[in-house]
């Protein structure tokens, strides 16, 4: 009698603490579940800004299309042309014809297609033992190792990440 209570109520107990473990653990991987989405969609948020501010100088440039995946190819095409369209509708079609250009260069040099900053600070990821490498701002060279994680200019790394020893992470 009462010692099979006591043990039905010992696995009742058990059973509910097993089943609240659970949906604890069940709710840990949830947030980690959309942790990931979060930073997934943060990247692709950047990396639509990014296209965006640049479209024309990365549609212009055969290097920088060749990097870039259909799907942001269609999307940088579509936004020039949205763009286009509503600059020409809102003024350029006011101004005289020889004004009305969006990729001409002035004679003074100044470009109005912008171009990415290769002075931006950038953070990088070593993929594979580079060894001593010189930064601009570092008397002394600096060793790279795999999985060192660096932050400095674009510019300075551009050759490393074109030959896959870095990451932009």
């Amino acid at each position: 009698g009462a010692a099979i209570e006591n043990l039905m109520e010992l696995v009742d107990f058990q059973r509910q603490k097993l089943a609240s473990q659970q949906a604890f653990v069940a709710n840990i991987l949830q947030m980690d579940v959309d942790r990931v989405k979060f930073l997934v969609r943060s990247y692709l948020r950047t990396r639509l800004a990014k296209i965006e501010r640049h479209a024309r100088h990365y549609l212009g440039e055969p290097m920088y299309r060749d990097r870039m995946a259909q799907s942001e190819l269609d999307y940088a095409t579509g936004f020039v042309e949205l763009d286009n369209g509503h600059v020409r509708r809102s003024f350029l079609d006011q101004l005289p014809p020889h004004l009305r250009g969006l990729d001409e260069v002035s004679a003074e040099g100044l470009d109005m297609v912008t171009k990415p900053d290769v002075d931006e600070a950038v953070f990088c990821r070593v993929r594979v033992t580079v060894g001593e490498f010189q930064f601009e701002t570092s008397e002394d060279p600096i060793v790279m190792r795999r999985n060192n994680i660096f932050i400095t200019r674009y510019s300075i790394i551009r050759d490393l990440l074109e030959d896959g020893k870095v990451e932009l992470i």
